[in-house]
C-alpha cells in the first residue's frame, strides 16, 4: 500500500504568496503512481484563498483536511 500523506509533495506546481499552492507526488519518487496509472496532489488554501474551478477529463476525489 502507498501511503501519501506521511510523505512531503516533491514537485510545486504552482505557488503565491498569501494564497496558497498546488504540490503533487512524482512518479519519479514514488514510481507505484505510475504503474496504477494514479496521481497525488495538495491543494493548501490560505484563509481567503480561493480554487477557480476547473474541467479536467479525468476522475478526481477531493476532500477537506481541515477548516471552517
Amino acid at each position: 500500500d502507498l501511503i501519501l500523506s506521511s510523505k512531503k509533495a516533491d514537485k510545486t506546481i504552482v505557488e503565491v504568496e498569501g494564497v496558497g499552492g498546488y504540490y503533487t507526488w512524482s512518479s519519479t519518487q514514488f514510481p507505484v503512481l505510475s504503474q496504477k496509472k494514479i496521481a497525488g496532489g495538495l491543494l493548501v488554501l490560505q484563509p481567503r484563498g480561493f480554487a477557480l474551478p476547473h474541467y479536467a477529463d479525468s476522475s478526481k476525489i477531493g476532500y477537506v483536511c481541515e477548516g471552517t
